[in-house]
């Protein structure tokens, strides 16, 4: 794992204990189990979503009101019950949170993100049922929606080469844009198609370290999200590319000697997922405005999904392995239908 990766897991593990660290004893104990296993992306994850949760049974169980959530106990808990948990799910549609400054803003959580809350607190009470820590587990009383199936935004070829021209050309960009492009334009279309050739994750695609290519096998080294390693084969084109870019990488950047990371800024240094999500934007937003909003970078993994589903004749197990998914499920999520492929077959029945 290279020290960019070392580095960001104990950031977040530190994020993450701060905030276990505000939570009754009885958490930490329920976290230290599970660091051997999970992410620090994942521990950070469900200590936030925990941490919600506690904050509102003090602020809205008359009976908490006056304990800080640090004091909140198993008895405490013992006493909750479906009701309580229903009431919660209702709050996560729409609440104040206090940012860092004072000011308030409000939180709307996705049905998919109320169903992430439900099952980590489905996951924390039968832990503590099994410990015979409380009596019962109140999730399983409540009704779980059925959630809706999403719509699935990816490029279709056209979009994806009209995108790329305007990578590669700069065509549509403001006066200041076209400035940046005309350095930094090798380095972004290498990106893209690195991106659209192998379906790896922001995250991945900033976390990558020159020895994690390998020219000779086609090859990328990343860190999954889970933390497993994984290696992804990038196409022809995407290898010109990215060799283009890497021969100017030095001479435009200038980075110090021990910078390992492939894409950098203009300081020489590794760039962020934020500028990569903006960088996307921009691309979008010269070559399609009306999708600015829509297309991310995750939209182009979209992309990568359904145009390997659509090449290997819907193996779902290839492209579960080639998108680096721990579970079949996740794949599924893009499995669709375009409405021109429906229209092609409506007189199939006739």
């Amino acid at each position: 794992m290279s020290d960019y990766k070392k580095e960001t897991n104990y950031e977040v593990r530190q994020k993450a204990n701060k905030i276990i660290a505000r939570l009754p004893d009885y958490i930490h104990d329920y976290f230290l189990e599970r660091e051997i296993r999970l992410s620090a992306m994942s521990i950070y994850s469900y200590a936030n979503q925990l941490q919600t949760f506690f904050n509102f049974l003090k602020d809205h169980n008359p009976a908490l009101s006056d304990k800080d959530i640090s004091e909140i106990s198993l008895d405490d808990l013992n006493r909750l019950n479906d009701r309580d948990l229903v009431e919660f799910m209702h709050h996560l549609r729409n609440y104040p949170e206090k940012r860092a400054n004072g000011s308030i803003h409000y939180i709307e959580c996705s049905p998919i993100t109320i169903e992430h809350y439900t099952v980590t607190l489905n996951t924390f009470w039968k832990y503590l049922v099994a410990r015979h820590m409380v009596d019962s587990n109140p999730i399983e009383l409540i009704t779980r929606a059925k959630l809706p199936k999403q719509e699935v935004i990816y490029l279709d070829r056209d979009s994806r080469d009209q995108f790329l021209d305007a990578v590669e050309t700069g065509d549509g960009l403001n006066d200041r844009q076209a400035k940046f492009h005309e350095k930094n334009g090798v380095r972004d279309l290498a990106i893209m198609n690195i991106f659209l050739s192998t379906g790896i994750r922001v995250s991945e695609l900033v976390g990558m370290d020159i020895n994690d290519i390998d020219f000779q096998k086609h090859s990328i080294n990343v860190y999954r999200k889970g933390g497993n390693f994984d290696r992804v084969f990038f196409s022809d084109k995407a290898e010109y590319y990215l060799k283009q870019y890497l021969e100017v990488r030095k001479d435009l950047y200038e980075p110090e000697e021990k910078e390992m990371a492939v894409f950098l800024n203009r300081n020489g240094k590794r760039l962020s997922v934020r500028s990569v999500q903006l960088m996307v934007k921009k691309y979008i937003n010269a070559s399609m405005p009306s999708e600015a909003d829509r297309i991310t970078p995750h939209k182009l993994r979209s992309t990568y999904a359904e145009t390997m589903l659509k090449a290997t004749g819907g193996d779902l197990e290839k492209v579960q392995k080639l998108l680096g998914h721990s579970s079949i499920t996740s794949t599924t999520h893009y499995v669709d239908s375009t409405e021109a492929e429906k229209a092609s077959v409506r007189n199939l029945s006739q």
